[in-house]
């Protein structure tokens, strides 16, 4: 059966000769796979730009819940991304948005408040000019709620135990408590912004199992060391 749905694309392989397997979170039926023949052919008339990270589009998608791939009939942008794609910071954070998100949402269970979150800051971060060095953060922290592991308290994503010398949770604990004023600028120190991001990581990790590695850590961080 045919279904029209919004869709946010995360990542692609390559796939026997000119096709690909696209992972695509999709408003209607949360994260799915898709295959797409004859993408890399050169006679191909859909565009590779449509499944890189972070891309806004429209799809119409046949869907079978018994399968793990689907089918696509058709696909374009719904938003254009006027910078993402070409700033090498914001793509950094695609990245690792687009990663952080395969690793955490689970396959076929929709997710609508996950789902406008992940757009409406995919937006965000696109009309950014200046000051969007913490978005990456923010955005990890925001997913706590949609996803369902919101902490209790502050002790379960900054155990004492894994705390620097020199680290006051008294400093992070107003950051965190401002992201939710979308017009507050939130400033943050090198040093604390790469510990708190390290520590939500590994929040998360504590909650999904096999969440492994974030392997676009590394560039981010090149990007804003």
């Amino acid at each position: 059966m045919l279904h029209k749905t919004q869709g946010i694309s995360l990542r692609y392989i390559r796939y026997k000769d000119s096709a690909i397997i696209a992972k695509i979170f999709t408003e209607s039926f949360g994260l799915q796979g898709f295959v797409v023949h004859g993408i890399r052919s050169s006679k191909s008339k859909t565009s590779l730009g449509l499944f890189q990270a972070l891309s806004l589009v429209d799809l119409v998608q046949y869907h079978d819940e018994k399968k793990e791939l689907h089918r696509l009939q058709e696909i374009k942008q719904a938003t254009p991304l006027q910078t993402i794609p070409f700033n090498p910071a914001k793509t950094a954070m695609a990245l690792f948005a687009s990663e952080l998100i395969s690793k955490v949402v689970k396959d076929g269970q929709p997710n609508e408040a996950l789902f406008h979150l992940i757009r409406n800051w995919t937006l965000s971060l696109d009309k950014a000019d200046q000051n969007f060095e913490n978005e990456h953060i923010k955005l990890s922290w925001h997913l706590l709620s949609p996803l369902g592991i919101v902490p209790e308290h502050w002790e379960e994503i900054f155990p004492s135990s894994l705390r620097p010398k020199d680290f006051k949770i008294a400093e992070v604990a107003p950051l965190f408590s401002s992201f939710s004023n979308e017009n507050e600028l939130v400033k943050m120190p090198n040093r604390l912004r790469q510990y708190s991001l390290d520590m939500i990581l590994f929040y998360m990790s504590q909650h999904f199992e096999g969440m492994g590695q974030i392997q676009s850590l590394d560039v981010l961080r090149t990007v804003f060391r």
